[in-house]
């Protein structure tokens, strides 16, 4: 009995140490380890391209200025406790593709990671570029087009306020003196009056022009508003 008892002692003590050594890493370590991968990968972008300095407020620190400029960059290191400074770097040299991929290869574990990436991918439809939009919204059904148009206006939004932040007013009735022309597009293709207006604010005449040009042909009044904001870019 006494031989059978140490032998099970000696595997729950086995067992233990199989549990510790696959417990998931602190997260403060996670979060130390993804800084340090994304201090290295600032580190070699100053030392190919120098130091940053922003046209506006020079070097690159964590303050209001520099969160000003880099407004998405803020929003992940908000969320995420990543360091601003080393996003902010990578993103002034290293562009929207090379700040993604270093925060791809950050680890798994790493809180917010995922919504890190989404805020990031969604960045690039203020370009209002047509294949981005058809892979982006791939999984989004078409059976409905207003149903669509009224989803897309929406990331679209969000895109652009995480970029460039919120409108003044989101009052129906003052959006409605300030851009006329987003009122009756919002009326003839159904879609919410607010994201076109800040389309609008954010892009120009161009920019609304542009999304409704990327919105299904099977949309009604598509080609009535793109005529209808026609006259408005000749005024």
């Amino acid at each position: 009995m006494r031989r059978v008892r140490i032998i099970s002692i000696m595997a729950v003590v086995s067992i233990a140490g199989v549990v510790m050594f696959f417990r998931p890493a602190p997260a403060a370590d996670v979060l130390a380890e993804a800084n340090k991968s994304l201090a290295l990968t600032a580190e070699t972008l100053i030392a190919a391209k120098g130091e940053p300095r922003t046209f506006t407020y020079g070097p690159i620190v964590d303050d209001a200025n520099n969160r000003g400029v880099f407004r998405v960059v803020a929003l992940i290191a908000d969320l995420t406790g990543l360091d601003f400074v080393s996003l902010a770097i990578i993103q002034y040299h290293g562009g929207d593709i090379t700040l993604f991929a270093a925060v791809s290869n950050l680890p798994n574990a790493l809180a917010g990671k995922s919504d890190a990436l989404k805020i990031l991918a969604r960045r690039q439809l203020i370009y209002l570029q047509r294949p981005y939009y058809e892979d982006y919204f791939r999984d989004l059904s078409r059976d409905d087009p207003v149903a669509y148009a009224n989803a897309v206006a929406a990331e679209v939004w969000e895109a652009f306020k995480a970029e460039y932040g919120d409108l003044s007013s989101t009052d129906p009735s003052l959006l409605k003196d300030k851009y006329p022309e987003c009122s009756d597009i919002s009326e003839i293709i159904g879609v919410d009056l607010v994201p076109i207006a800040g389309i609008r604010a954010v892009g120009g005449i161009s920019g609304i022009n542009e999304f409704l040009i990327l919105m299904p042909d099977t949309l009604s009044g598509k080609d009535e508003a793109i005529q209808a904001l026609s006259k408005v870019k000749k005024k």
